[in-house]
């Protein structure tokens, strides 16, 4: 009796789980965002676009980002990071924010040049424009 016990208590929250993550992870439709980095190893800025994978509760965002270091270079750098989006957190608080045109997200990132070198970087990034199609 304890044995099915536990078996159904094992199944029922095997099933309940993604429900539940379906609240909390949901993968985002084609965006675009300007994106600005300073890449912390270089000292150097780097601008480019970049694009919002997933978010976590809405607030917590994995971005794809693709950009190109100032003063111009040949090697360009793609990369993976995780941020925040400031309106979504500032309206979770019960704030709100005026700006509707802008949509600003702070975060970091890591990137890897594009010319067949394994060196990754990390970088800090701000997002201010967001389109969405």
């Amino acid at each position: 009796m304890l044995k099915r016990l536990i078996l159904a208590t094992i199944l029922i929250l095997a099933l309940s789980i993604p429900a539940m993550a379906a609240d909390a992870f949901n993968l985002n439709g084609l965006n675009l965002q300007g994106d600005v980095l300073y890449l912390l190893s270089d000292g150097q800025f780097a601008v480019g676009a970049g694009t919002t994978i997933a978010s976590v509760y809405d607030i917590v965002e994995i971005r794809g980002v693709f950009v190109d270091p100032l003063p111009d270079e040949i090697d360009n750098k793609a990369g993976l990071g995780v941020g925040l989006n400031l309106v979504k957190l500032i309206n979770k608080v019960g704030g709100s924010w005026l700006l509707n045109g802008i949509n600003p997200s702070v975060g970091v990132t890591a990137l890897t040049n594009l010319n067949g070198t394994a060196h990754i970087q990390p970088a800090v990034y701000v997002s201010a424009v967001s389109v969405s199609f």
